[in-house]
């Protein structure tokens, strides 16, 4: 139905009253080209008063950028209600295929991470894409794109044409790519102080990270944009090692055997720091040496998917808690060269699409704060200090400016008062000077620029006419440049307090899982019934009783107790 309208309004001319009608219940943005969605501005710009809506589809302009199953990629966008030059680009995850049995398997349980022919016209995501101030209070304001997965590479594929039985092509790479160029007639770095945080869960991270460097490379230095590109990886940070299982498919092999399938694109630094093994760059501990741009890892420390990679999901035995106890342990030195980290000991995955994302708390600090601080931090960094020569060489130029701008000025009205005495005849000189003469005597005169710089001040120069000339322009600017700084920081985004700034390394040392008050509730894989504190102990290997004993509490004392209290 919203098809068919939004058709008939491309097609057919509609008289204003009734064309503003349906475009009050028509969608934003659909179109299966970018060039629709620039058409949709103005519709858009009066939507600016309505209530936030949901993301609205838009396919890419390329059709050949495809999902694995040949159908158009796309992504969904909302449009910022204060025309704000910050873009946030998230990266859907969902794991990957890498061989001909897993992607069948894929298609026949996930089919929706394969295809675009599911994807409804809007959708409604929380988290860091949430229009609401109470639940995204930095970036709410913000340009919001979401971009399905549907290419099951990780983000890095590049091949388009399909090799196998089943005909699937893998294009997450170019994907991206081509999002990035289609967002930009949509407003993407066309101003100065224009910023991209690219960001993506699970295999979304692992594409943030890979891709990172490209997108800035291809918007900075190909198209010559003057904007500010940040990542930020999300459950992405695995690591390379055996797993739990002997036997059991390592992730090194089902990362090598994807990467040969996908024809997987890998950044060139990365690739020359591994010549041998350039597979190894899918592992974040691999590949952060190599980046340029600034990038943000969270990290569950006992992340869910890790463990089932690791063969080790639905411990049961405490053998198996000694294993993800050591899994917690490598991953954190892992994380010792990442300048700013976010890393609970929770059992988790993904969180930046959560709606209550929010409430994860390391050292008391929110996620929400720790990246507000890590983006102003980067700002900082960008903005370097001028020295005292150039402040002096600055204000030279500006006061040569100055002076050229009175220079013009002055020629202006000498040329000005000499027209307009060509005009007059000699005989009505004296009536003007009389009038002049007549008007002096009964108000103040009326001194044009000319005048006031010509005149001398007793004992001096026109320097105090100059300077105060000057003042009174110094003072002009100043209002009109505060003017328009209030204007922009109208809706920016409030600050997090100095304190909760004073480190961008937010690593939790407690080495036992859930051990953080703010963790998220830890579901059983085998029941799907939520456990409480008591009986992921048990789970560890822990004697409840005894341990009831050997702190002198009865059992329901010990219900009641928190699971830090019990560990420590």
């Amino acid at each position: 139905m919203q098809m068919s309208i939004l058709l008939a309004l491309t097609l057919v001319h509609i008289p204003a009253n009734e064309a503003a009608a349906v475009r009050q219940n028509s969608i934003l943005i659909e179109s299966n080209s970018v060039q629709r969605v620039v058409g949709e501005t103005r519709r858009l710009a009066e939507s600016r008063s309505r209530a936030v809506s949901g993301l609205k589809r838009v396919f890419l302009s390329n059709r050949t950028v495809a999902c694995n199953d040949g159908s158009q990629a796309g992504f969904y966008l909302r449009r910022s209600s204060v025309f704000s030059r910050r873009w946030i680009v998230y990266l859907e995850g969902g794991m990957h295929c890498y061989d001909q049995k897993s992607c069948r398997d894929r298609w026949l349980n996930v089919r929706h991470l394969m295809t675009s022919t599911q994807w409804s016209e809007t959708k409604d995501v929380g988290g860091i894409l949430s229009p609401h101030p109470e639940e995204n209070p930095y970036w709410h304001d913000a340009n919001h794109v979401l971009v399905p997965y549907c290419s099951s590479d990780s983000w890095s594929g590049t091949k388009t044409t399909p090799d196998t039985r089943d005909g699937w092509r893998f294009m997450g790479s170019l994907i991206v790519r081509q999002i990035i160029s289609d967002l930009i007639p949509l407003g993407l770095g066309n101003t100065q102080g224009s910023e991209l945080l690219l960001a993506g869960s699970s295999a979304g991270g692992v594409g943030v990270m890979l891709n990172l460097d490209k997108i800035r490379h291809f918007l900075v230095q190909e198209r010559g944009l003057k904007v500010t590109v940040r990542g930020i990886s999300d459950s992405g940070w695995f690591l390379d090692r055996e797993p739990y299982v002997p036997g059991a498919i390592a992730s090194t092999d089902v990362v090598k055997q994807g990467w040969n399938l996908w024809n997987g694109a890998i950044p060139e630094a990365c690739r020359k720091k591994h010549p041998s093994e350039p597979w190894r760059c899918y592992f974040g501990h691999r590949l952060y040496p190599t980046l340029k741009a600034p990038l943000f890892v969270f990290q569950w420390l006992f992340d869910e998917e890790q463990m089932k990679a690791d063969s080790v999901w639905a411990p049961k035995s405490p053998q198996q808690w000694d294993y993800i106890h050591g899994m917690g342990n490598a991953l954190r030195d892992s994380l010792d060269n990442v300048t700013a980290v976010f890393a609970p000991s929770c059992i988790g995955h993904s969180v930046l699409n959560s709606r209550d994302w929010l409430h994860i708390r390391v050292n008391n600090i929110s996620l929400s704060d720790a990246l507000r601080c890590w983006e102003q931090s980067t700002e900082r960094t960008r903005r370097k200090p001028r020295t005292k020569e150039e402040r002096d060489r600055r204000r030279q130029k500006q006061e040569e400016r100055r002076l050229k701008r009175l220079q013009k000025r002055l020629k202006q009205n000498a040329a000005q008062e000499k027209k307009e005495q060509g005009k007059n005849v000699k005989k009505h000189r004296k009536n003007q000077e009389h009038k002049k003469n007549h008007n002096r005597s009964t108000r103040m005169p009326k001194r044009n620029l000319n005048t006031l710089l010509m005149a001398k001040p007793a004992g001096g120069d026109d320097t105090a006419t100059y300077v105060q000339d000057e003042a009174n322009a110094t003072q002009s600017n100043r209002q009109r440049k505060k003017r328009k700084n209030q204007k922009r920081r109208h809706n920016q985004r409030r600050a997090p307090d100095t304190q909760k700034c004073s480190t961008l390394r937010l690593l939790e040392r407690c080495s036992w899982p859930q051990c953080n008050h703010s963790c998220p509730t830890f579901t059983n894989p085998v029941t799907g019934k939520k456990m409480t504190d008591l009986e992921l102990l048990s789970s560890f290997g822990m004697e409840v009783e005894a341990a009831a004993s050997a702190l002198g509490v009865d059992m329901q004392t010990l219900k009641n107790m928190d699971l830090i209290t019990v560990l420590t």
